[in-house]
């Protein structure tokens, strides 16, 4: 059993990521993360769940926020507190700025060094650190999406592996959704190609749910 459960102690999980982590997509909004502040937040009065995503961020934006944002939310007074950092970010990274002439938003390069270097600001803290991957997208919608951007599976794939050997690398915990959205109707789960719809969520959070329950980090 891992030593930060119990009862009666302050238990927050930060949720930092994009839209996806908002929860763009689904009205009114919850998405995942609401979802699991439900659960999180009601089986203790000093459990907390704090959504940290932000709609149009990538790796380079969350390398730049997750030190402050992280201090100024996760103060440990006790030994007893304790709380874990979800990461969930590439969406937009994946992005192709310029799709016919193969020209990325950000290169796949750039992109593991910030992963490597969000790890190393996040182990700083005392706390947990798991990272979501990243979903597949609905080709059909998103190339193009929204009439100028690109977003491909390969590509997706591309940098959700990434993501994973950096977790290998840095032994840090790592839960790959592809799988399970590929395992459904795929197009079914989308509000836009892009974002979950409320089917789409609730995948992404039961995934996650499970995932931290088996790791004893949740009850």
């Amino acid at each position: 059993m891992r030593y930060w459960l119990g009862i009666g102690k302050m238990f927050g999980i930060l949720c930092f990521g994009d839209s996806i982590t908002f929860g763009v997509g689904e009205r009114p909004t919850s998405g995942w993360v609401g979802r699991l502040k439900e659960h999180h937040e009601t089986k203790d009065q000093f459990n907390y769940v704090v959504n940290l995503g932000f709609p149009g961020h990538n790796s380079f934006d969350l390398l730049e926020r997750i030190e402050a944002e992280t201090k100024t939310r996760s103060r440990i007074k006790r030994p007893t507190d304790k709380f874990v950092i979800i990461l969930s970010i590439g969406t937009n990274d994946c992005r192709w700025e310029d799709f016919e002439n193969k020209v990325p938003k950000i290169s796949i390069e750039d992109f593991r060094k910030n992963i490597n270097s969000i790890i190393e600001k996040a182990k700083k803290n005392p706390a947990e650190i798991v990272f979501v991957g990243i979903p597949p997208v609905d080709e059909k919608l998103t190339s193009p999406f929204e009439g100028e951007y690109h977003f491909t599976n390969e590509r997706v794939e591309l940098f959700n592996n990434t993501i994973k050997e950096a977790c290998e690398e840095n032994k840090v915990l790592f839960l790959d959704i592809l799988g399970s959205f590929n395992d459904n109707n795929t197009s079914s789960l989308f509000e836009d190609g892009l974002h979950p719809n409320s089917e789409g969520y609730e995948l992404i959070y039961e995934k996650i749910k499970e995932f931290l329950i088996k790791k004893e980090i949740i009850k």
